[in-house]
């Protein structure tokens, strides 16, 4: 008869071979590698300030080159700033985005002149101004809604074609607006039609995400623009406005350099359709 106090028999305890752990160098290095842009061409429209101008500048540091595409005529010394400051390339096309099919011979110029799109950030674009519904005009509704989505259409249209055909994927990025959230008083037309711009974001991510181009949408607040001076300087209009955004100040335009270079890089591989808020928190008030 067996024993049952004896002790049982020991299992034979089983390790993996040993490894060397990385270093926090390598492990900065190849985390930090994703967000490399070096090699990449962004196309910025409305680069020559405000948030154009932040997202373009983190474009160029990370190591992208830069085209933009301005009002024709603008007279702006941003391109050579950015082309001093970070060493990189920075093209300057004039483009209408008033003008439908002006804007798909820009691209098309673009293209004869041997350049590839990688990257393509929709920024351009007129607000309100803060017009009530009863006074807004059908020729200032009609100016909103061509800059604001004809002209996003198009132009992502015109990428992605290039995109597609170059069989190299690419990466496309949408400013819509905390208006397009919440529903703004004097924001009628502006409002709705940045929420459009939200939903042809999702249409076109379905659609380009087989070609590995995804297609993201920021949502920014009240950012601190020559746009927004007006409502800075008005004391009671700040102060309603500092009141709803939970980090209690204006956003800046260098707050959107590292969405900006998340969403281009290799970091944002599996991210497609998503709406991202620079806004301090003021969409959950």
């Amino acid at each position: 008869m067996a024993n049952v106090n004896a002790p049982a028999a020991k299992m034979p305890k089983f390790e993996l071979p040993a490894e060397p752990a990385p270093s926090v160098s390598s492990i900065d290095a190849a985390t930090m590698s994703l967000f490399d842009l070096s090699g990449k061409t962004a196309l910025v429209t409305g680069a020559n300030g405000g948030i154009g101008g932040g997202m373009a500048r983190g474009l160029a540091d990370a190591g992208a080159d830069i085209i933009i595409f301005q009002i024709p005529g603008e007279q702006s010394n941003f391109h050579s700033e950015l082309a001093t400051a970070t060493g990189r390339k920075v093209f300057v096309y004039d483009c209408d985005m008033g003008d439908s099919a002006g804007i798909r011979q820009v691209v098309q110029k673009v293209l004869d002149d041997g350049h590839n799109i990688d990257i393509l950030c929709n920024v351009a674009g007129i607000t309100s101004g803060s017009i009530p519904i009863l006074h807004e005009t059908d020729t200032h509704k009609d100016a909103i809604i061509q800059i604001n989505f004809n002209a996003v259409w198009i132009l992502s249209q015109c990428v992605a074609r290039h995109m597609v055909e170059r069989g190299e994927g690419g990466k496309m990025i949408n400013v819509c607006s905390l208006a397009a959230y919440k529903a703004m008083t004097t924001f009628s037309v502006y409002g709705p039609i940045k929420a459009a711009v939200a939903q042809l974001t999702n249409s076109f991510a379905n659609e380009f995400g087989p070609y590995n181009i995804q297609v993201n949408a920021i949502f920014p607040g009240w950012i601190h623009t020559a746009l927004a001076q007006r409502y800075v300087d008005d004391p009671e209009t700040n102060a309603k406005i500092m009141s709803t955004i939970p980090a209690r100040r204006w956003g800046k335009p260098q707050d959107f350099r590292g969405v900006t270079v998340f969403l281009a890089s290799s970091a944002s591989d599996y991210v497609n359709g998503a709406r991202i808020f620079v806004d301090g928190g003021a969409h959950s008030m």
